[in-house]
């Protein structure tokens, strides 16, 4: 057991602050340790917290990259299978933001409830410290409290002893020295004497009082072991529940954030890296040139007889088609009102339309749909809108959905009077 430096007095217990736990006070380490608890459930929940921000503001990137580079392919110059896989890439790019958009909600749902409950359930808020640790503090010093009073009596007595033993130490110094000095009286010499025989007698006494009050604690020794061990146990009970807890949580939370299993990023992966390997760039190079290129059909110039009848025609009446053609436009005329007239033929090869083309029919006509049923949707998140053409709202706003949501999760609304584009995932259907 450490030495220590004091009167041995109750007023000194809290200066006989050590490291070990068996000394006085020295369970302070053991009781801290349970604010220290509560403390590390603070910080997981920051930590997962943090994460999960992080993982919302990635996902919010990926969507707005995602959107971003499908309108770039769309309005570009790439084609054939190329252009597929391309499109491909956005279409990962906005799975991928979807899936850490999953791994934000359960971050934020599962992992940080999960721990708030906990943290409620095992640490309740007295007037300045946590119940538990008042009850340890007050379970250590109970058992401590009897120990201590003999363990300061021994001190007491050790002191008291150890002052004894210097005077008679001192005193047979001083004997000596009158015992060999000729000058020394007969008288004084007794009194020294005396003074010796009552420092030896003092120092008997001290040191069987010593012993005695040694022999008080050796006896309570095995008490005071047995019920701090108790105390201690209980305190270890509780760190093994945090423990338990804390690798539980860590375990989840790693399942979450590993996306690497999400059939959703597989399927995305595999069909890019399906495109590629099924890539046939001959045959698009092929459609490339009879489309755009030197597989073109080309009515060449012919000698045309000089023809009376078609001479009479104005020269403003000459066309360049053919009146009856209908220039690469299916007739879809009826006699139903509000049918579609002129409605262009699909091109068989993606990223060929004519529609934008300077030799294209301005005269095509759209149908109109008819007005459909208002969809209200309420959003989920805070969504902050990347570019001019998006809405940026907050949790709750609700919205006027004007369109599907296509295949990139991006949707047409219009919130307070505004028209713009969001991303479906964040807001959900009102009912």
């Amino acid at each position: 057991m450490a030495q220590h430096s004091h009167t041995g007095s109750e007023e000194d217990v809290g200066d006989l602050f050590s490291d070990c736990f068996w000394e006085m006070k020295g369970f302070k380490q053991v009781v801290k340790r349970i604010d220290d608890g509560a403390t590390l459930t603070d910080n997981l929940t920051q930590l997962i917290h943090e994460r999960a921000e992080l993982e919302l503001k990635y996902a919010k990137g990926l969507k707005t990259w995602s959107r971003k580079w499908e309108d770039a392919v769309n309005k570009g110059p790439e084609y054939g299978s190329l252009e597929l896989t391309m499109k491909n890439l956005t279409v990962e790019a906005n799975e991928t933001a979807d899936i850490h958009l999953d791994v934000r909600q359960k971050l934020t749902g599962s992992s940080l409830e999960s721990i708030k409950h906990w943290k409620n359930s095992n640490y309740q808020k007295t007037f300045v410290k946590w119940k538990q640790t008042a009850a340890a503090q007050e379970g250590f010093d109970k058992v401590q409290r009897p120990w201590a009073k003999r363990f300061l009596k021994v001190e007491k007595a050790k002191k008291a002893y150890h002052l004894a033993a210097r005077m008679l130490e001192q005193t047979k110094g001083q004997l000596d020295i009158y015992t060999r000095d000729a000058m020394t009286t007969s008288d004084a010499l007794k009194k020294m004497k005396d003074k010796l025989s009552k420092a030896e007698t003092e120092s008997d006494k001290t040191r069987d009082k010593y012993r005695d009050r040694l022999n008080e604690l050796d006896m309570a020794n095995q008490q005071y072991i047995n019920e701090m061990t108790v105390e201690f146990e209980k305190c270890q009970a509780m760190e093994k529940i945090r423990i338990e807890f804390f690798v539980e949580t860590i375990t989840d939370y790693l399942n979450y954030i590993d996306v690497s299993k999400d059939a959703r990023l597989t399927n995305s992966f595999q069909n890019i890296q399906y495109g590629l390997t099924e890539m046939t760039i001959e045959e698009d190079l092929k459609k490339y040139a009879d489309q755009k290129g030197t597989g073109m059909a080309m009515g060449w110039p012919k000698f045309v007889e000089y023809d009376e009848v078609g001479s009479t025609l104005p020269i403003g009446s000459l066309q360049m088609k053919d009146s009856n053609s209908n220039n690469g436009y299916e007739d879809n005329r009826s006699n139903k009102a509000g049918s579609a007239i002129g409605a262009p033929i699909g091109n068989p090869f993606n990223g060929f339309d004519d529609v934008d083309s300077e030799w294209g029919d301005q005269n095509a006509y759209v149908a109109i749909p008819a007005p459909a049923a208002e969809v209200r949707v309420m959003a989920m998140f805070d969504y902050s809108g990347a570019e001019a053409d998006e809405l940026s709202f907050k949790e709750g706003d609700v919205l006027i959905q004007l369109d599907e949501e296509d295949e990139n999760g991006w949707c047409r609304g219009l919130l307070n009077g505004v028209e713009g584009l969001y991303p479906g995932s964040y807001v959900q259907l009102m009912k």
